[in-house]
């Protein structure tokens, strides 16, 4: 029924609506290939055929892309025009690379059946790794179809001759929208979508996302969509497994971890293990070679500091069934056609339920197909999350998508592009963005704010830094052809890390392939013949110049390299339902233990090993304290010499506990307080120095919901974390080049955006216009302060529930970042 302009698809229409359209010819030779048309197909033909705007929400390996493409390449052949018709649009480029070649694979096999036998049509790619010769045949004689990612998108946009390529578009496809939808590169596309020509339909792809209403305003704005959705109905066998070993740093977990592994891997199949951090996938891709030497060349790692032809290697052997193991971190989440894979291994949870499906997707890549997947936890508290998110994964309980809310410095970005190719009234502008989703509240003062700041003013309307933008009377373009040049180089939303490029010496001294890309900070404390590891291969450092670093390979024991991140984030969803869990796995408790592992096997499917691990953890927990409830907040302290011990047990994943805490640490300051702190999932761990107890006076006036917003943001002020989501902004909102000649270096030395240009704006325009968005990042990530508000207003009403213990309890043991292990748990 219409909701808001979306028409959502709830009666599967017959097979002859599906092939309704499409000539004698292209349904023999869909009948040949692939049988009945799927679902999602069935949905989605007839809507693309009759001009509708779609999103298309399948299952991983239901012919989406076919049901997005077919339609497509037959009215192209139907009614062939010149120029450049249809751009599909996808998040990475490997997707894009293998898109198009399932693509033109599909044309030549369709041709071959005598489907349009006369028409020649050309199917192009263009991403960052595109060369210019390619990119110049791409504009004077352009592909029917071109695949590209945002960022290109947004640089075709900002080049006059690649721009006018664009006019003659008739459709668009972006595959993979939720993973754009919540981010600062979703934001840019949208805004990069708004400038395509007015009558382009517009389709979405999209295999786990919800609630799709958000997704298709999204995709269209405020047009009319239609919305399709196809159930996975694939079985999921998840199995949720204890390991015996702690996985820290330890020296004996990863020969365990690989001695757990072997019997999984099957001799003829294809597994992928996903690790949450690019460091343990190097461990890990390291011991299974040594633990398999005559399989070493069929073990593959890939993740983003791979060096791209590494891995777009890793990608065409897995796709070919060459490789028996690969491990990766994130990056072969998304919908890449990778062949046969009969397994999915998680080494920890995944962090989300979304996240969950998305990985475990990548086995079974056929429609109805089992999913199948293993994740191995390292300690009880893993133990209990992955429990929870496979149960949630079974029942499609994946977490709310949710938009992000219209980034000014990616407006920037976009309105410099718009100055690029054209002149453009303020009112015009301010219009186009706010078709798009993301800027619907835009307020005319944020528009105002981005425009005097790229025409180099300060909102007092004094002038300040150069201009990007020159005025025409009320219009407004780019400054100059030589600020066109320099800016364009610069466009794109990815920030990527201040980095070392790793390249192996060969026996050609000419040729010194790169192997990947390690940490600057890491890369400057090593020296010449150090040892580390990248690719899952030893190598040894031979040369050093400046960003680069020439190395060979060799035997021996490296050390792998640790990359910045903050992790995984938990949605604030899943934290809820594990309190929930502990909740109610508490109240079975006391019916017994073979309660407790009744209800476990019965409904998370756990193993009578898996449930009695878990059930030792919550009965010790009960003993020495209790269980978090949700109707009070438990606090745990244990008194020391010289400071207590706090432990906070919260609801809520670490962004919010992260806003909470520094809340804390600021208005115990103010009282003689000093603090340390520790902001996790499900609480806070804290050291109060001082030698009397705390109250609960002391910790409700540190909770205080009044004036927890401006707490907050003060402590923030000069904090190192808004330094660093300054010069994020930065970046994006091009005041901060990363290529300010064409090549990559730090203007002003390494972090020089935190040290010094932070400094001066926060002193010559403290309500800029960037530096206002680094607040809002913060304040929407790191620190969520929405969430941690409502929170604290809700405790209001809450008692505080203080527990004085000898020593920590297991689930305050967890809030030390340390996890509690199930070896700690049988020695207690």
């Amino acid at each position: 029924m219409p909701l808001n302009g979306l028409h959502f698809l709830t009666i599967p229409p017959s097979r002859d609506v599906a092939e309704h359209g499409f000539p004698p010819k292209v349904r023999d030779w869909f009948a040949t290939h692939f049988g009945v048309p799927t679902l999602g197909q069935r949905h989605a033909w007839p809507t693309i055929l009759d001009r509708n705007h779609l999103l298309l929400s399948a299952p991983t390996g239901s012919g989406k892309t076919l049901a997005a493409f077919l339609p497509i390449l037959c009215q192209i052949a139907n009614t062939p025009r010149s120029g450049l018709q249809c751009l599909y649009v996808a998040p990475l480029k490997a997707l894009c690379r293998d898109a198009c070649v399932n693509l033109r694979r599909t044309w030549r096999s369709m041709q071959a059946a005598g489907c349009h036998p006369d028409v020649r049509l050309r199917i192009g790619l263009r991403t960052g790794d595109t060369s210019q010769r390619v990119r110049h045949r791409q504009r004077t004689n352009p592909p029917a179809i071109l695949l590209t990612t945002p960022e290109s998108l947004a640089q075709m946009l900002a080049h006059q001759p690649s721009f006018d390529v664009l006019r003659t578009l008739r459709w668009v496809v972006v595959d993979e929208i939720h993973a754009m939808l919540g981010n600062k590169r979703g934001a840019d596309l949208v805004l990069s979508l708004e400038r395509l020509p007015a009558d382009v339909q517009r389709i979405g792809l999209s295999a786990t996302c919800t609630p799709l209403a958000t997704v298709a305003e999204y995709l269209v704005g405020d047009r009319p969509c239609t919305v399709a959705q196809v159930a996975d109905r694939s079985e999921k066998h998840l199995v949720v497994e204890p390991m015996c070993e702690n996985l820290d740093d330890g020296p004996g977990w990863l020969g365990t971890l690989v001695e757990r592994l072997d019997p999984e891997l099957a001799p003829d199949r294809t597994t992928i293990i996903f690790t949450n951090t690019r460091n343990l996938a190097e461990r890990l891709t390291w011991a299974l070679r040594r633990r398999y030497p005559e399989r070493q060349d069929a073990i593959g790692v890939h993740h983003s500091a791979i060096a791209p032809a590494r891995r777009r290697v890793v990608e065409r052997h897995l796709k070919h069934g060459r490789l028996w193991v690969v491990v990766s971190s994130t990056s072969l989440e998304l919908g890449i056609d990778i062949g046969s894979v009969d397994r999915v291994i998680f080494v920890h949870p995944p962090g989300g339920v979304a996240r969950l499906l998305q990985r475990v997707g990548r086995s079974g890549h056929r429609p109805e197909e089992p999913r199948r997947g293993l994740l191995l936890t390292a300690s009880a508290s893993e133990l209990i999350e992955a429990a929870v998110t496979a149960s949630s994964g079974r029942d499609g309980q994946i977490e709310t998508a949710r938009m992000i809310d219209r980034p000014l410095d990616v407006l920037c970005q976009q309105l410099i592009g718009m100055a690029m190719t054209g002149v453009w009234r303020p009112a015009d502008a301010f219009a186009m963005v706010q078709r798009a989703a993301p800027y619907r509240g835009l307020s005319l003062r944020e528009f105002e704010d981005c425009l005097d700041y790229l025409s180099g003013r300060r909102s007092d309307g004094a002038d300040w830094i150069p201009a990007r933008l020159r005025w025409e009377r009320d219009r407004f373009t780019i400054a100059d052809e030589r600020t066109a040049r320099l800016l364009r180089r610069n466009l794109g939303t990815i920030l990527t890390e201040d980095a070392c490029i790793v390249r192996l010496r060969t026996a050609s001294e000419d040729d010194a392939p790169a192997v990947g890309e390690i940490d600057l900070a890491y890369a400057d404390n090593l020296q010449a013949g150090d040892r580390f590891m990248l690719d899952g291969r030893c190598l040894e450092l031979k040369e050093r110049a400046s960003a680069e670093m020439l190395v060979e390979e060799v035997f021996g024991r490296p050390v792998a390299p640790r990359w910045p991140g903050l992790g995984v984030p938990m949605p604030a969803e899943l934290a809820r339902r594990i309190c929930l869990f502990r909740i109610e796995a508490a109240e079975w408790l006391r019916d017994g233990e073979a309660a407790l592992g009744a209800w476990l096997e019965q409904e998370f499917h756990l193993s009578a090993d898996a449930a009695g691990a878990l059930g030792r953890h919550l009965q010790l927990q009960e003993t020495v304290s209790e269980v978090p409830p949700l109707d009070a907040l438990l606090i745990e302290t244990v008194a020391l010499s010289a400071c207590v011990e706090c432990y906070v047990h919260t609801p809520l994943p670490r962004s919010a506990n992260e806003a909470i805490a520094r809340v804390l640490l600021r208005r115990w300051k103010r009282i003689g307080i000093n603090l340390n702190l520790l902001a996790v999932n499900l609480g806070i761990y804290l050291i109060a120095h001082t030698e009397r107890p705390i109250d609960v006076a002391t910790w409700r006036a540190g909770f205080d919901p009044d004036g927890f917003a401006d707490d907050l943001q003060a402590s923030l002020e000069d904090s190192d974390l808004l330094r660093q989501h300054f010069a994020a902004a930065a970046q994006t909102g091009l005041m901060l080049l990363r290529n300010p000649a064409g090549r990559k270096r730090n203007v002003g030395g390494k972090h020089w955006a935190e040290r010094r240009l932070f400094d001066h704006v926060c002193e010559a325009a403290p309500d800029f216009v960037l530096l206002r968005q680094a607040e809002r990042d913060l304040l929407a990530g790191p620190c969520d302060l929405a969430t941690a508000h409502a929170y604290v207003q809700h405790l209001r009403s809450l008692p505080i529930r203080l527990r004085h213990l000898a020593e920590p309890s297991p689930l305050g043991w967890d809030l030390t970042g340390n996890g509690f292990s199930f070896n700690q748990q049988a020695l207690s």
